[in-house]
């Protein structure tokens, strides 16, 4: 009777082992993937805490009817500028280049750094600009990946946003925007960012930003999915791609193995 029973529990252990799904490898994550992760998290802090300041003290409100007191124009909003920035300087780590408000109809009320965006409407223009997605995604913190924040500019950003609800009424999104270099800081040295794609988002080398990473056809998708991380093995200079998933973003890191 012992010896069925312990037939049925070595089949029973065999036939699981047999049918069940791959077993996902815990492999060491680079400091890339921890320092990456919390830049992300505190970003995301800072947009739900700043969102809350505004909501608290009806920003939107008040500088939409400031605009349009002026006719659309800067005279009493600049009175109030300062203030604003000072609010949301309080509460977020004061590592963005710009503090971007967009209202429920879609005007750019305020922005901290970018004076040429005041006034303008998203809807109109910007169909394909960051600020237009982040304004369209507003059922929670989005994050937006590297792009330029128009076509006419030249800084290489990442956009981080939330929206802000009063009294449970949708009235507006927030923007915070990244420096790449910001990111680039908190990565180990020499690390590239390339997207699902192939893509190069982040770089000590901005010229080669938005252009094909040239050895993405080394990169193992299947096995990078399973484990979190792939080493080729037959390449001269060894590599090391990790991947990376926060939210919106979907990214791969790749720094040379020493």
């Amino acid at each position: 009777m012992k010896i069925n029973r312990l037939s049925a529990i070595l089949f029973t252990i065999f036939f699981l082992s047999c049918s069940s799904e791959p077993v996902k490898i815990d492999v060491p994550q680079s400091g890339n993937i921890k320092n990456l992760e919390k830049f992300f998290i505190r970003s995301e802090s800072d947009s739900v805490k700043a969102g809350a300041v505004l909501e608290k003290y009806k920003i939107i409100q008040h500088l939409t009817h400031l605009r349009r007191m002026d006719s659309g124009g800067k005279k009493y909003y600049l009175l109030e500028k300062d203030d604003i920035t000072k609010m949301i300087n309080s509460v977020t780590e004061g590592i963005y280049l710009d503090y971007i408000l967009i209202n429920k109809h879609g005007d750019i009320i305020y922005t901290n750094n970018n004076e040429s965006l005041f006034g303008l409407n998203v809807n109109i223009g910007f169909e394909t600009s960051p600020l237009y997605k982040c304004f369209m995604n507003r059922t929670g913190v989005y994050f937006g990946d590297v792009s330029f924040i128009t076509p006419s500019s030249s800084v290489y950003s990442l956009y981080i946003s939330s929206p802000v609800y009063v009294e449970g009424n949708f009235h507006g999104v927030l923007i915070l925007q990244v420096d790449t270099k910001k990111i680039s800081g908190v990565l180990d040295s020499g690390t590239e960012v390339i997207s699902r794609d192939g893509i190069i988002r982040i770089t000590p080398f901005d010229n080669r930003i938005f252009s094909k990473y040239s050895d993405f056809e080394l990169i193992d998708m299947p096995s990078l999915d399973l484990t979190g991380v792939f080493v080729p093995e037959k390449n001269e200079e060894k590599f090391r791609f990790s991947k990376f998933e926060f939210k919106d973003i979907n990214w791969i890191l790749m720094n040379k193995e020493f």
